[in-house]
């Protein structure tokens, strides 16, 4: 009797315990059924994969302006959402960056949503749309809620179809120097510093005389590649300028005597030329310095030269191309001034031969001595550049640490900021010294030229590969398309780093 009062007692205790139990699984149940609402509304719309395109040619000149893509999406919540296009890329994944969102309030159902893409953005950059990067559909919140990558057109283009970009450039200054010396040619040097104030440029076209010849042209790195025809010169430039930046550009060639200068009674010349030729916009500054040949006497010039000294001096502002810029000078010239000095040197050299068979007897051969640079010159360029090359490697490192957080961001910014004082200070340097080994000789300037042509493109690698790591972190280029070109940029800069190198590895010899 005893161990049945004490089983009921036990059941006893042990129920209000199960209704506890219970009662809390109803409770998560209900709330629970709460939230399912919430969840559903999370997926309250949706891409199908389904898109189309069409070319759209808004001013009827032939070349579309747009390409209109159309996006179709799946509805289950009325609300306004925003559908984005990250981009496009050719079958060699090329990419150009053609940005575009829409956003507009859908009804429940099945709609198409379309964004235009900006033609001349793919035409400029010469990549024949094949393939959308990546698209997006997010709600008023920024919530994404369905996405696609490495969608193909269904139509083929090729860039030439879309719509050419309107060039706008301004010539924010000319410095043009005209040379006539004794020996009768005409040498013409050319500073253009240019300000892109239109789409982003990677040419330039520049005007030159239609006898001009022995061209050169460069910018403050080195030569640049260039084509003429119909007296333009279009310069490719070393990397693309964006709008609002500016550009220096330096053209130099010669022009043949007999075109522009005439001679009357033997000693009176006249000089006939333009201050500048073929242009379209406005000049903000102009100067124009013409040096005469060493003798000549200054007699008359129209219109009236500021300085009136052997080189003289025009200067002009806000020039535009219905100003006469044609200008003439008058000076007389004794001929035998372009003789004066090689005769004075070919005489000074028979009395110095006289001398020696005088003295010495038959003269042995001479040989030409070369310049040395000297070691020490070397061996600081050398370290310096070696300076250099660990300081931008110490960056890279801690900008690294400062991305996977395992530096806090006031001693980055503590770091960076005297490592780029070091790195400013040993360019200097670097620079400097490049003047000295550059002077020693052709061998050696030789190979200071090609270490700044591959620093550019090293320069211009890095660059690019910053550009393709931000534009994947804003879902604008596919993992595909994203791997591919790091692959790309990472060769171009281990091939520029290589050749740096090999060019040190000379020099230490």
């Amino acid at each position: 009797m005893v161990f049945h009062v004490k089983n009921v007692h036990t059941r006893k205790r042990k129920l209000p315990t199960m209704v506890f139990f219970i009662l809390t699984i109803l409770t998560l149940s209900l709330f629970l059924v709460q939230l399912s609402p919430v969840s559903a509304q999370e997926q309250t719309a949706s891409l199908t994969g389904t898109i189309y395109d069409e070319g759209v040619d808004t001013d009827g000149d032939g070349y579309f302006d747009y390409l209109n893509l159309g996006v179709e999406v799946n509805v289950t919540t009325a609300a306004t959402y925003i559908v984005d296009a990250g981009g496009v890329y050719d079958p060699a994944y090329n990419f150009v960056t053609v940005l575009t969102k829409n956003s507009t309030y859908l009804d429940v159902g099945i709609h198409v949503v379309y964004l235009a893409l900006n033609g001349t953005e793919i035409y400029a950059s010469t990549v024949n749309p094949a393939t959308i990067a990546g698209i997006y559909i997010y709600d008023e919140s920024n919530n994404m809620l369905s996405e696609l990558y490495d969608i193909s057109l269904p139509t083929t283009y090729s860039y030439a179809e879309f719509q050419r970009p309107i060039i706008d450039i301004e010539f924010t200054e000319i410095e043009r120097e005209i040379i006539l010396d004794q020996a009768g040619s005409i040498y013409v040097t050319n500073a253009y510093r240019i300000t892109n104030i239109g789409f982003w440029i990677s040419t330039v076209e520049i005007g030159f005389p239609e006898d001009a010849y022995d061209f050169e042209v460069r910018d403050e790195m080195g030569t640049l590649v260039a084509s003429t025809e119909n007296e333009i010169m279009t310069v490719n430039l070393r990397s693309i300028v964006d709008a609002n930046e500016t550009e220096t550009l330096y053209l130099n060639y010669h022009i043949p005597w007999e075109n522009y200068v005439s001679q009357q009674n033997g000693v009176d010349y006249s000089l006939q030329f333009t201050f500048y030729e073929q242009f379209s916009s406005t000049i903000g500054k102009l100067s124009v310095s013409i040096t005469l040949p060493e003798g000549a006497e200054f007699q008359s010039s129209t219109p009236q030269a500021s300085s009136l000294q052997e080189t003289m001096t025009f200067a002009f502002s806000d020039v535009t191309p219905s100003q006469d810029l044609n200008f003439n000078i008058n000076y007389k010239y004794l001929v035998f001034w372009g003789s004066f000095y090689p005769t004075i040197w070919v005489g000074i050299l028979a009395i110095a031969a006289s001398a020696i068979v005088l003295f010495l007897g038959t003269p042995k051969t001479i040989t030409a001595s070369t310049i040395q640079v000297p070691s020490k010159d070397l061996k600081s360029f050398i370290d310096a550049y070696e300076e250099k090359t660990r300081i931008r490697s110490e960056l890279e490192s801690l900008e690294e640490r400062l991305q996977k957080g395992k530096i806090p961001r006031r001693r980055y910014k503590v770091r960076k900021k005297m490592l780029d004082g070091r790195l400013s200070t040993v360019s200097r340097n670097i620079s400097s010294i490049r003047e000295n080994i550059r002077a020693a000789g052709s061998k050696y300037a030789n190979m200071m030229r090609q270490i700044e042509v591959t620093e550019a493109n090293l320069e211009g690698a890095e660059r690019d590969l910053q550009r393709v790591e931000s534009r994947y972190k804003r879902r604008e280029v596919s993992k595909g398309a994203y791997r591919k070109l790091l692959e790309e940029y990472n060769r171009r800069i281990e091939e520029a780093e290589a050749t740096i190198d090999g060019v040190l590895l000379r020099l230490r010899e």
